[in-house]
């Protein structure tokens, strides 16, 4: 969810800033080079796993949130209960779930509204600066201490200035220093960060342990989105357009990100709109969302959101902009919706993909439609793919095959210079017919070859993907 305010005027610009960096960013150029770290463990998270806008976590609701496959939740309400906050309890489900969560860097006390904006939006970095963040750091290791489902520090939430960038950089300094071994993460859309480069030199370094993590949140189902066809297709255009600008500027980076992916339908009350903005998108449509994130790098699937209800939008002095009222994945009552059973079968997916993809660097992915590179080592494949290619840091050794056609099972075939090729989760072996290769795909689905050279292209097509 958004701070109104805040996001007004980047969506404004947005149209500007994109055609200015189609034209200087080598971000847009079609060539990728391996990722300079590899895909790791799969995560796939929740946001608001707790009710909205009221806090809640019942037995039941603990149940069918371990019942849905993630191994993350995050963003908790500012609330006490009882003796414990939000945040305390939920990490107590966390820890006998056993899922992470990244917990909130700002200290106690802000309100509901402040999302992480009254701390990251410090453009001033005074000489106390880096003690106070230690300070801050230290006492959430001390709080989280014993706890195994502390997954790291979210310490922003689309703060789209560049004023705020060396405060930023001094942070993750900090956190690093005394935190090596958990990320920091942050949530925007990429294209919205201006000067983006100064943001990333800011966020991604090179010091701790585990990579940071840039959550890119983008959502093309809008009410009027049609549910096949081109209208349908060129909404998933935009989509792993800015996948792939995000995989681009990562790819030389020491650092990850992970897709935040539309499962909600969304209406909107005042603020000169009236009805619904989002519509909810099928189960098919959740899987090609994930699909082309993978297909572009990415480490991580986050469903937005997990609780249904409704959202007040209000302006820096706590008056009523707008209602947004959501249905997610489970309703208000916290009862499975439809949407539930998707995600779940999506996420034993992805669970399955987890420790194949985890060790392998991403290469490069492509639309089928509009060409594979020359070196390939696919050389074609129907229309409505995407094509993405994974291996070491010199050889691609996978294949990421997706479907864009979320309403439609296929039978696909597609070119191939390999010697053979096998299912790289079930290890079964597939046929190659004078270079062709078949394969059957769900609507939105995916998989993951694994690709079989002969050992002379192997010592000579080092590099190639």
């Amino acid at each position: 969810m958004r701070s109104f305010s805040s996001y007004t005027c980047s969506v404004l610009l947005a149209p500007l800033l994109a055609c200015a960096c189609d034209l200087i960013n080598p971000a847009n150029s079609q060539d990728y080079s391996p990722s300079r770290v590899s895909v790791g463990e799969l995560a796939m998270s929740t946001w608001l796993p707790a009710g909205l806008p009221e806090f809640r976590l019942s037995a039941a609701d603990e149940a069918n949130l371990a019942g849905l496959g993630l191994t993350q939740i995050e963003w908790l309400q500012r609330t006490g209960i009882g003796d414990n906050t939000a945040e305390e309890l939920a990490m107590g489900f966390c820890n006998r779930a056993g899922l992470k969560m990244p917990v909130y860097y700002e200290p106690p006390g802000f309100s509901p509204y402040d999302k992480l904006h009254n701390w990251a939006t410090t453009p001033d970095v005074a000489a106390d600066f880096n003690e106070t963040v230690r300070e801050r750091v230290q006492g959430l290791k001390t709080q989280w201490a014993g706890s195994a489902g502390f997954g790291g520090y979210l310490i922003g939430h689309e703060d789209y200035s560049d004023r705020f960038y060396e405060a930023l950089a001094h942070t993750v300094s900090v956190l690093q220093s005394e935190d090596p071994t958990r990320p920091a993460v942050t949530v925007g859309h990429m294209d919205h960060y201006p000067r983006v480069g100064r943001f990333l030199d800011a966020f991604f370094t090179e010091d701790g342990v585990e990579p940071n993590i840039f959550q890119h949140e983008h959502y093309v189902f809008r009410a009027d989105t049609e549910t096949g066809g081109r209208g349908l297709q060129a909404r998933l255009d935009d989509l792993v357009a800015g996948y792939g600008r995000v995989a681009r500027h990562l790819q030389n980076r020491r650092g990850r990100w992970h897709a935040i992916v539309q499962v909600q339908s969304e209406t909107r009350e005042g603020n000169g709109e009236q009805g619904l903005y989002y519509r909810k998108p099928t189960a098919g449509e959740i899987s090609v969302q994930a699909g082309l994130a993978l297909a572009r790098g990415a480490s991580g699937i986050v469903y937005f959101l997990y609780s249904s209800g409704v959202e007040r939008v209000q302006d820096a002095d706590g008056n009523l902009l707008q209602l947004r009222t959501y249905e997610g994945i489970v309703d208000g009552a916290g009862v499975p919706t439809p949407t539930y059973a998707g995600v779940q079968r999506l996420n034993e997916q992805l669970a399955a993909l987890s420790p194949v993809l985890a060790p392998l660097h991403f290469h490069g992915g492509y639309a089928s439609s509009r060409g594979l590179p020359d070196d390939a080592v696919v050389v074609s494949a129907d229309s409505d793919l995407e094509i993405a290619f994974f291996g070491n840091q010199q050889t691609a050794t996978h294949v990421l095959v997706v479907n864009r056609r979320p309403d439609e099972a296929r039978d696909i075939q597609m070119v191939v210079t390999v010697e053979g090729a096998r299912d790289a989760v079930s290890i079964e072996a597939l046929t190659i017919n004078k270079g062709s290769l078949a394969l059957n795909l769900p609507g939105g689905g995916m998989r993951l070859l694994e690709l079989i050279r002969a050992s002379a292209d192997s010592a000579t097509e080092a590099g190639s993907p």
